[in-house]
C-alpha cells in the first residue's frame, strides 16, 4: 500500500449491486480497505445502462438496507461515506447534467451522466465552457424537477424517455 506509506489521501468508488452488496458493505470488507489507508468510499446503486443488465439493480428491500449499513460503517470506521443516490436527497436529488457534475463520453460527448449517455454536443469540436451551456443541458436544469424522485435508484435512468424528449430524440 504505497499510498498509505507515502499518507497520501485515496479513496475507493464501490457499485452496488444485487450480486455483491452484502460483500462490499460487509465491515470486514471496509475495514480492509481503511487498514490499507483508504479514507473515501463513494458508494454508486448499479444503474443499468442495458435492458439486459437490469437484474443487477438493487432490489428494494436491498436498497432500504444501504441507509442502516451505511450508518453502521460510518460510525465504526474513521473515513468520508458518501453513497448515490441516498445522499443526494440532501442537496436536492440528482447532481446531473451541471448541477454538479457532468460527463465526458470517451468519443467526446458531453453528457449529463455516465448514466444518462445523451448529447447534443462533444468538446472535441466546441470548447468545455461552451459545451455547458448547450441548449440540452440547459432543459435538463430547467427541468430539474423531473429528477429529483426516484424511489431508489437513477432518476435519469428511471426516466430516460423524458430526458430523450428534452435531447429531441424519441426513445424505443
Amino acid at each position: 500500500t504505497l499510498l498509505h506509506k507515502e499518507r497520501l489521501f485515496f479513496g475507493s468508488s464501490l457499485t452496488l449491486t444485487s450480486k455483491n452488496v452484502d460483500a462490499v458493505l460487509a465491515d470486514g470488507y471496509v475495514r480492509g480497505l481503511t487498514e490499507a489507508g483508504c479514507r473515501f468510499f463513494l458508494f454508486l446503486d448499479y444503474t443499468p445502462t442495458d435492458e439486459a443488465t437490469c437484474g443487477l439493480a438493487l432490489t428494494e428491500s436491498q436498497r432500504d438496507e444501504v441507509t442502516s449499513r451505511l450508518a453502521a460503517l460510518k460510525m465504526r470506521h474513521r473515513a468520508l461515506f458518501v453513497a448515490v443516490p441516498w445522499d443526494e436527497l440532501a442537496v436536492g436529488g440528482c447532481l446531473s447534467a451541471g448541477r454538479g457534475f457532468v460527463h465526458i463520453s470517451a468519443t467526446g460527448d458531453l453528457e449529463p451522466c455516465p448514466f444518462a449517455p445523451f448529447s447534443d454536443v462533444n468538446v472535441l469540436e466546441v470548447p468545455l465552457k461552451a459545451a455547458l451551456r448547450s441548449r440540452f443541458l440547459g432543459l435538463m436544469r430547467e427541468n430539474h424537477s423531473m429528477f429529483t424522485e426516484t424511489e431508489g435508484g437513477c432518476a435519469l435512468w428511471k426516466n430516460r424517455e423524458a430526458v430523450e424528449s428534452l435531447l429531441g430524440r424519441k426513445t424505443g
